[in-house]
């Protein structure tokens, strides 16, 4: 016959308890157990005292001395307990699993949000970059035609005006393309993308053709 575990003895110890529906003195035990449990009588403290601190055998004192017992109904007692002690666990489980979804849900919702923004604080930089290479250009046009039809020294005049418009515009569009660069976060690719998109056949690696030559000049 294999050798009994202290578990296994201890578990033999309250089904001989509940078995007797009855309560019992230290004595009485050290007398009984031994024969129940398969251990010695100097052992029945070091064997019960587990199971009372596990509240699985109870004692009491009553008159001059102590009392034990464990009843089929104190099992079923703990056992409900320790049913709604682990309902409570999976219950705080459940909600900390279930408020995390939903701060993951609203991050991610705040994330495209953000990125909807930027994308149309981008496009709104775009058309005002835009807007200013078609002034420049029409500035230029406008030169090109009116050298025709006037004098050298009107021609110089207005020449000098239209260069002032075209520095100006030009740091208009130096100042347009960092915002850009600042809006795309530095992202090379993006900031390729809409500058090819703006200058067209003009663009050159580094942005518009003529503005190009003069960063490098």
């Amino acid at each position: 016959m294999p050798k009994l575990t202290k578990s296994a003895k201890q578990d033999l110890i309250l089904t001989h308890l509940r078995a007797t529906g009855t309560c019992h003195t230290l004595k009485d035990l050290e007398k009984t157990l031994p024969s129940v449990a398969s251990i010695n009588g100097i052992q029945v403290k070091e064997y019960i005292q587990p199971l009372i601190d596990e509240g699985q055998l109870r004692v009491e004192k009553i008159g001059s001395g102590n009392w034990y017992w464990s009843f089929s109904s104190d099992e079923k007692h703990e056992r409900e307990c320790q049913l709604a002690r682990v309902t409570m666990e999976v219950e705080k489980v459940r909600k900390s699993c279930a408020d995390a979804e939903a701060t993951l849900a609203a991050e991610t919702m705040r994330r495209v949000e953000e990125d909807e923004d930027e994308r149309e604080s981008l496009m709104t930089k775009k058309t005002e970059l835009q807007m200013a290479i078609d002034r420049v250009r029409t500035a230029e046009a406008q030169l090109s035609l009116n050298s025709l039809s006037k004098g050298v020294k009107q021609v110089q005049e207005e020449l000098v005006g239209f260069q002032q418009q075209a520095l100006q515009w030009t740091d208009n569009i130096y100042m347009l393309e960092e915002y850009l660069r600042k809006l795309a976060g530095g992202d090379r690719q993006i900031i390729e993308v809409v500058l090819r998109e703006c200058y067209g056949d003009e663009y050159v690696d580094g942005g518009l053709s003529e503005l190009g030559q003069d960063r490098e000049g």
